[in-house]
């Protein structure tokens, strides 16, 4: 008998504290927190939206990625890494040998992107960390993009600027 009481009780508790749940979102779940702009040719591009930092494990170092959308759907990337997996404050510039990289999409799907990803090309990129942990990074860039399809257009980027917690880390 009193199990037979006990059943509904129990049944309208376990409804109760499963609706109480939040439920996951993929997308702001997975996001960080904190500011990610820069100016390219002197018109400031701000991430609104979709701001991730991811800390990947490298064979032999770790690779920070940071990378969000602007209101307007243009996508923005800095790429940072780190010899030896050493998280060390300082400034990180791409070479021929590191891919120390800006980038940037006028319109995220589109073929109108640019990059600081190949010294031949004379792109450049300077990124100066201030602070890092495996949890948050602070820091600042500069460039010059070149367009993926069109060598000689080129674009400055000029106050770039991050502050981003938590970063997710990627085995």
């Amino acid at each position: 008998m009193k199990t037979k009481s006990l059943m509904p009780g129990l049944a309208i508790l376990a409804a109760a504290l499963l609706s109480a749940c939040e439920k996951k979102d993929i997308f702001n779940d997975n996001n960080s927190h904190g500011h990610f702009s820069m100016k390219v040719n002197d018109s400031l591009v701000t991430v609104t939206k979709q701001l991730t930092a991811s800390l990947y494990d490298s064979t032999g170092n770790y690779v920070l990625v940071i990378s969000g959308l602007t209101a307007s759907n243009q996508g923005l990337t800095v790429n940072v890494v780190f010899p030896g997996k050493q998280l060390k404050t300082g400034e990180y510039k791409l070479s021929a040998t590191d891919m120390n990289f800006i980038a940037w999409s006028k319109k995220l799907g589109t073929s109108d992107g640019y990059a600081a990803d190949d010294v031949n090309l004379n792109a450049a990129a300077t990124i100066t960390i201030e602070s890092i942990t495996e949890t948050k990074a602070k820091g600042s860039f500069t460039g010059v993009l070149v367009h993926d399809a069109i060598d000689e257009d080129k674009k400055t980027v000029t106050e770039g600027k991050f502050e981003v917690s938590p970063i997710i880390k990627m085995n």
